[in-house]
């Protein structure tokens, strides 16, 4: 089975609104089988700080640009309890001065958990936001869980991923 997107609740409602799936065909299950059930386990196990391996080969791609397939694909090897900001990530993508369109990736991200984009925040280390909106409640409870710490919103620097080339 392919995944081809993940819904998180939206953050004032806290229910998933169907409306913003991205694809046309998808299939709303209230049975899932096996492999969805062990993976909505999974997620649940990374929300509350367990340490996951995802498969991102379970993951379709496909339609994302070669850029937007580059900067998930390096995002998904950052590793849990750690963090690396927008820059820092342009600079793993051999694209230093794209910290911008790397964060616009990531804002839009169809596979929140399982590609990490809570683990990449602002140059400053600020915690930033998440999923696209500014508030950052879901991003500092999903890195608080893993470990990560944060004071006055900033990244500690115990738990700061960078690029070294």
């Amino acid at each position: 089975m392919i995944l081809k997107e993940i819904l998180l609740p939206d953050n004032n409602t806290k229910k998933c609104n169907l409306g913003n799936i991205s694809y046309t065909g998808v299939i709303f299950e209230n049975h899932p089988d096996r492999y969805i059930h062990t993976l909505m386990s999974k997620i649940k196990d990374a929300i509350i700080g367990r340490e996951v391996k995802f498969d991102i080969e379970k993951l379709d791609l496909s339609e994302l640009t070669d850029f937007q397939r580059i900067v998930l694909e390096k995002q998904f090897e950052i590793p849990h309890g750690k963090v690396t900001s927008y820059k820092e990530l342009a600079k793993m993508i051999e694209k230093p001065r794209s910290a911008r369109p790397t964060a616009n990736v990531l804002a839009s991200n169809p596979f929140p958990i399982i590609i990490p984009c809570h683990r990449t925040v602002l140059a400053t280390w600020e915690v930033g936001g998440y999923a696209g909106i500014k508030n950052n409640y879901y991003k500092k409870f999903l890195l608080t869980n893993e470990g990560v710490k944060i004071s006055d919103d900033i990244v500690d620097e115990s738990c700061r991923y960078v690029y070294n080339k």
